[in-house]
Order: structure tokens, then sequence, then C-alpha cells
């Protein structure tokens, strides 16, 4: 018996949007995010859109019960819906920004699109 032929498709068409930063982190939500604000707002075209922990979304409009550890990943995304494309360059410049405000980054994740549809995980409410 002869396998299938294969149908070759065309190559999808890849954006960056954002990127998830790992952040180390003992304080509050609501403190990492005004320290991650004040550190990404220097036009960068990169804003931070949600904070998880433990994967529940804790900033914005997080629930004060939630019991958070040290560990959080903070989202930043070239525009409010996702679908601005970003640059590797714009992460870098996020990336030492985040270093001089001291903030412990441990992990990055690209955020891409795939002919405008996202190859990540959405958070909560996204």
């Amino acid at each position: 018996m002869q396998a299938p032929s294969a149908r070759r498709l065309p190559p999808a068409r890849k954006e960056i949007v954002g990127v998830d930063v790992f952040v180390h982190h003992r304080g509050g939500a609501d403190d990492l995010a005004g320290k991650l604000n004040a550190a990404s707002g220097n036009g960068l075209g990169l804003d931070l859109t949600m904070i998880t922990n433990r994967g529940v979304k804790v900033w914005p409009d997080g629930l004060p019960e939630t019991f958070c550890t040290d560990h959080w990943r903070c989202r930043f995304q070239a525009s409010s819906d996702g679908q601005a494309a970003t640059d590797h360059r714009a992460i870098i410049g996020l990336l030492q920004h985040l270093a001089e405000a001291q903030v412990d980054f441990i992990k990055t994740e690209h955020l891409c699109v795939f002919d405008g549809q996202p190859g990540y995980s959405l958070g909560q409410g996204q």
C-alpha cells in the first residue's frame, strides 16, 4: 500500500506581538505592576497588559485573596488587542529597562501570531 502524498502548504506569516516576561518578585501584584509600568513607559511600544501568578490573573483587577508565590508572568503587548506587531529590538529594549530598574526577570517567551491566529495561550479575560 502506498502512502498518500503530502500537500505542501505555504509558510504561515509570523509576527511577534509581545512578550511574556517571567519575574522573581517578593512583593505584591500592584507593587510589581507599578515597577514594571515605570520601567517600560519609555516609548518602547510595549504595554503591560496582564500579570498572572500560578496561572491566575492577579493584575489588573485581581482578587486580593489570591495566594501568590514569588514567580510572576508579566505580559507585555504591542497594543491593547495584541494584533500590532513589535520586534526583537523593542523586546531587548524592554529587558534593558527592566534590568536597569532591578527587575529580576528569569525567562522570556515571545508572543507570536501565525496568519493572524495566536500561537500562545491567552490569559484570563483576554
